[in-house]
């Protein structure tokens, strides 16, 4: 499995790329301390998965996660959080990740969940639906049935077809819903919607 890394603390980059080397059956493509050259990366090179820092300096991994996934046959994506907070998995969802792995879990869980997804398997479990329905009442109305087809995995193009939408408009949308998600983001802390306490 081809890997890039993108994580803006260099010991956490430089331990991540050594492990997955020196595991059967990776090979890192690339490790990266953001974005840059990212996306002209993977126009020239097969990557199977990219493994994202949830909290980088310029973005967040979900941001991110969202522009690698409206590109066409995008790599599986797993955010890499330093935070536990179950609204993250929802944020992920949304942004059609594939997996989120808590940094505080042993590096063992990132390479079988990464196995996992080579394999073809579902790893990202469903968010909490408490959370769902908290968040959902924060967006606008109109954007409710584009988070739900996203949350369901469809691409653009689908969910474009399902809701007669310009395609551009369902991407346009998409972003909207994540940044209201991360809306109040600061760095080294997860946004406010993330800790929304729950009916």
């Amino acid at each position: 499995m081809r890997v890039v890394v993108v994580d803006d603390h260099e010991a956490v980059r430089t331990g991540l790329e050594r492990v997955l080397e020196a595991s059967a059956g990776f090979s890192v493509v690339a490790a990266l301390p953001d974005d840059s050259g990212l996306f002209a990366l993977l126009d020239r090179e097969r990557v199977d998965a990219v493994v994202l820092d949830y909290d980088l300096d310029r973005t967040d991994g979900v941001s991110l996660c969202l522009r690698i996934k409206h590109r066409p046959a995008p790599p599986s994506v797993v955010i890499y959080s330093a935070y536990a907070a179950p609204g993250i998995v929802l944020a992920a969802a949304v942004a059609q990740a594939d997996a989120v792995v808590h940094k505080a879990e042993p590096v063992a869980k990132l390479l079988g969940v990464l196995r996992r997804l080579g394999r073809g398997e579902r790893v990202l479990s469903p968010p909490e639906p408490g959370l769902l329905e908290t968040v959902a009442s924060r967006l606008d109305p109109a954007d409710l049935p584009v988070m739900a087809l996203m949350l369901d995995g469809a691409e653009p193009h689908a969910i474009a077809q399902a809701l007669t939408l310009d395609e551009r408009e369902v991407v346009s949308r998409a972003r909207r819903i994540v940044g209201q998600l991360q809306a109040g983001r600061s760095r080294g802390a997860p946004p406010p919607a993330y800790t929304a306490s729950t009916p």
